[in-house]
């Protein structure tokens, strides 16, 4: 449908905030072929839904109850 999605990324907490996970998105994005992105975060993660902001993702969906513990997955997009 014309996007790539980004399965996973995971950064073990003691590395959080000092730019890993930044670099791993930027290096998975520069192998995608398609120039709309998509990914899905856990709503209540504010830290990595903050990140793929100031990357440029908005979000687009919110899928409800979409982890095995219930929590919603947001739906986020950036078009580059």
């Amino acid at each position: 449908e014309g996007f790539s999605w980004i399965a996973t990324l995971g950064i073990l907490p003691e590395y959080r905030g000092q730019g890993y996970g930044r670099a791993l998105l930027e290096a998975c994005e520069r192998q995608l072929p398609t120039r709309r992105i998509r990914l899905s975060v856990r709503s209540s993660n504010e830290e990595a839904i903050r990140m793929y902001k100031n990357a440029g993702y908005q979000a687009i969906d919110r899928w409800g109850r979409y982890y095995n513990d219930g929590e919603d997955a947001l739906v986020m997009e950036k078009s580059r």
